[in-house]
């Protein structure tokens, strides 16, 4: 904000509602000027610095207030704001997520995904009871279907690996949830028909056996070295928080609603969880992982070798 400074050689007065321009003694230094625009007067103050060369205007226009009422003014304004966000000083960040880093949204996330993982496994094991007796199993029935689910788990871990290195941990396991949570919805509609109910307990295990893999490509690319033993044990530590909440909350829902209720309200989760995933971005990592030399690989081998011979010999 420019200062004006007023001497008593160069200042005049001067009616306040005026037509006329007045010049005082001292015009080279200081120049004010009122003109009137309709009936709000604008006061025109003209500060030239410097010397005949080079010469810079500051203009300062005051339209039917003075200065101080517009500086009060401001600061009214100014309260009146800091009053309606909170406490003076208080910055209120929206959502409280806002300024976490994007390495643990991603591992919240992927362990959110596990929890949901485990309650979709285990929520049959409560759900085959009333199952059996509305359609009228027998043991060797009610193990088949349970048992259907493992043999999609068991085949999907080679793949899910070999796909992670191909396409990334994150495409698998989005599709992994994606379909394991329709599988899960399906249940109740495929109960009646047995090799549909069978296939649809397969995809659950091939979806949920891909993700394993799938997690720890994400951990082993976006983790620093440092994390990732605490980000291991935070993912795959969903499992048990899963398969604890699922034995919880079937009995109550069964028991509330039906057991279809169990398939229905499991599998929203894992679909709400892929819609969620979307808005997870994925963060450049700050470190460089060193690359495997061939020196290494080649004395690793050895060892490997030689361990086996060991246990070889052992076994004789």
């Amino acid at each position: 904000m420019a200062k004006f400074a007023f001497t008593t050689e160069n200042f005049c007065c001067f009616p306040r509602h005026t037509n006329s321009l007045f010049n005082c003694n001292s015009l080279k230094q200081r120049q004010l000027l009122i003109l009137s625009s309709k009936q709000r007067p604008h006061l025109r103050f003209f500060s030239a610095i410097g010397g005949k060369e080079s010469v810079t205007e500051t203009e300062k226009v005051v339209t039917g207030l003075r200065v101080d009422e517009l500086d009060n003014s401001a600061s009214v304004s100014d309260a009146e704001d800091q009053r309606e966000g909170g406490e003076v000083g208080f910055d209120w960040q929206w959502p409280p997520w806002k300024n976490i880093p994007q390495r643990y949204k991603l591992i919240g996330t992927t362990s959110l995904a596990f929890v949901i993982c485990n309650m979709d496994k285990v929520n049959l094991s409560v759900a085959i009871i009333p199952m059996s007796h509305q359609f009228g199993w027998n043991s060797s029935t009610a193990g088949l279907v349970q048992s259907s689910f493992f043999w999609g788990y068991a085949l999907s871990q080679l793949p899910g690996g070999w796909l992670a290195k191909i396409i990334g941990g994150r495409k698998v396991l989005e599709i992994g949830v994606l379909t394991w949570s329709l599988a899960t919805a399906l249940v109740p509609i495929l109960a009646g028909f047995m090799p549909g109910l069978i296939l649809s307990r397969i995809l659950v295990g091939i979806g949920e056996g891909v993700s394993p893999s799938a997690a720890t490509d994400l951990i082993a690319r976006l983790i620093p070295l440092e994390e990732r033993s605490r980000a291991v044990a935070f993912v795959f530590g969903g499992l048990s928080v899963g398969s604890v909440a699922g034995l919880l909350l079937a009995p109550p829902l069964i028991q509330s609603f039906d057991w279809e209720a169990v398939f229905y309200i499991f599998g929203i989760f894992g679909i709400a969880w892929f819609l969620g995933f979307q808005f997870v971005k994925e963060e450049r990592p700050s470190f460089v992982s060193n690359p495997v030399s061939w020196t290494s690989t080649i004395s690793s081998k050895k060892s490997l070798n030689s361990s086996l011979k060991d246990l070889g010999a052992s076994l004789k």
